[in-house]
């Protein structure tokens, strides 16, 4: 089967319309740029290992895509975005009366010449910022516009004194690397950073940001100092701290309690040990987990660190409370309570530990209630006088002696007290110093 194309009539006619349309007189057209490109680029009149001026001024701005990551471990900042880079050079220049529709032409990088700008914290890529495939802008005044992408990853001076309500500031710094500050000057085109495009980040908010012009100096080794420029771009980021309130500081809030309630549990259940080993080891596990999520150096002490430091030696030290308790408990009865004991359990135990709830009326020296050894046995105490007298409810008017048993019921009721007002007050502490210190940091 044969196939013949066939033209509609009207489509030839609009065909002839089309091309025999005439250009219009002055418009834009490729022989046009291609003749201003072969004039301002000519080699006998421009080479571009040549600058423009004797002291050639740029102008650079930052702009911001993405906030890519902050690897606080690594002190690593990597962001998404585009240098603008700007420079007057008069070797590119048209008469605008002879081509007054083109505006503008573009360039390769091979075929201007462009400053040699260095990114000085850089950690992926440490070379003279450059792309061969990015087209430069020369505007028909020798004003020349270039846009250069990169992803930066620079180096970031994390301070985690206050994690995770920690505030960072990160800066990214552009050098000028063959040409000193007598050579080619560094301009800010903008007082901060461009974030009109940037898109929300899941863990750090930007909440301002700056650009400081500075002088690097080197010095060689005949003596000599040489200046180069430098632009130091800021970016001050919070961390959103709402995930880490409920997977970080509940967490360990929760586990620093536990170990108060090891006094709770009854000596003769054989579980006190056990119980506070397992809170130790669950305290040495976010302890680890904290401290590999910040970075290993001395400049900066994490607050969340030393109050897990600090719950660690609580832990400890309840462990050696309970062991001293199970010890007094199966202490041998017939051996006599000593004085010292004595004397300290009437002096502070029962009273500051409410024991049987009594405080004030203790030490005011009222009667005392307290249990005996016995299940259905109770002793009074009485404190008059300076006395310690005790008698038994089944049998008034004898004297009753403190047992060890009852003195071990009473150092775990006071030490419980003990432990929660100390824990109480350390966490409020540590905690109130980490909201605190991160809303000043802001």
């Amino acid at each position: 089967m044969i196939f013949q194309r066939v033209q509609s009539p009207m489509f030839n006619v609009y065909s002839n319309a089309v091309n025999t349309i005439p250009p219009t007189e002055g418009a834009w057209s490729t022989s046009d740029v291609h003749t201003i490109r072969g004039s301002i680029l000519s080699t006998s009149t421009y080479h571009k290992l040549i600058r423009p001026s004797e002291r050639t001024n740029v102008n650079v701005s930052l702009s911001l895509l993405t906030i890519n990551n902050l690897e606080v471990k690594t002190q690593t900042l990597s962001t998404t975005g585009w240098l603008t880079i700007e420079w007057m050079d008069d070797r590119l220049t048209w008469n605008g009366g002879t081509y007054p529709d083109v505006t503008h032409v573009y360039s390769l990088d091979s075929e201007v010449w462009k400053p040699e700008l260095f990114i000085d914290n850089s950690l992926a890529d440490v070379s003279i910022l450059e792309d061969e495939n990015v087209m430069f802008k020369i505007s028909r005044d020798g004003e020349v516009e270039w846009k250069l992408p990169r992803i930066f990853t620079t180096f970031c001076n994390v301070d985690v004194t206050y994690y995770p309500f920690d505030t960072q500031t990160c800066v990214i710094e552009i050098t000028s690397w063959a040409y000193t500050i007598d050579e080619l000057v560094m301009n800010a085109s903008r007082s901060s950073v461009n974030i009109e495009d940037i898109k929300p980040h899941g863990e750090w908010s930007i909440l301002s940001s700056s650009v400081e012009e500075k002088e690097l100096q080197e010095t060689k080794v005949n003596g000599d100092v040489e200046k180069y420029a430098q632009l130091d771009f800021s970016i001050k980021m919070k961390r959103k701290s709402n995930y880490y309130i409920s997977s970080v500081l509940l967490p360990i809030l929760l586990t620093s309690y536990l170990n108060n309630f090891v006094f709770i549990l009854p000596v003769d259940s054989g579980e006190k040990v056990g119980f506070i080993l397992t809170v130790l080891l669950a305290l040495a596990v976010l302890l680890t987990l904290v401290s590999d999520s910040i970075p290993s150096t001395s400049i900066n002490t994490s607050v969340l660190s030393v109050y897990l430091a600090v719950t660690l030696c609580l832990g400890v030290l309840c462990c050696l409370l309970t062991v001293l308790v199970i010890r007094i408990h199966f202490k041998d009865p017939d051996t006599p309570v000593s004085t010292w004991w004595k004397s300290l359990h009437d002096k502070l135990l029962v009273p500051f530990s409410c024991w049987n709830g009594c405080f004030c009326r203790c030490r005011k020296g009222k009667n005392n209630v307290k249990p005996t050894a016995a299940k259905n046995d109770m002793v009074v105490v009485n404190y008059e006088d300076g006395k310690d007298d005790t008698t038994t409810a089944d049998e008034p008017g004898t004297s009753g002696e403190l047992k060890w048993t009852e003195l071990s019921a009473i150092l775990d009721h006071f030490f419980l007290v003990l432990m929660i007002i100390i824990t109480t007050i350390s966490s409020t502490i540590f905690m109130i110093t980490l909201a605190a210190g991160g809303n000043i940091n802001t």
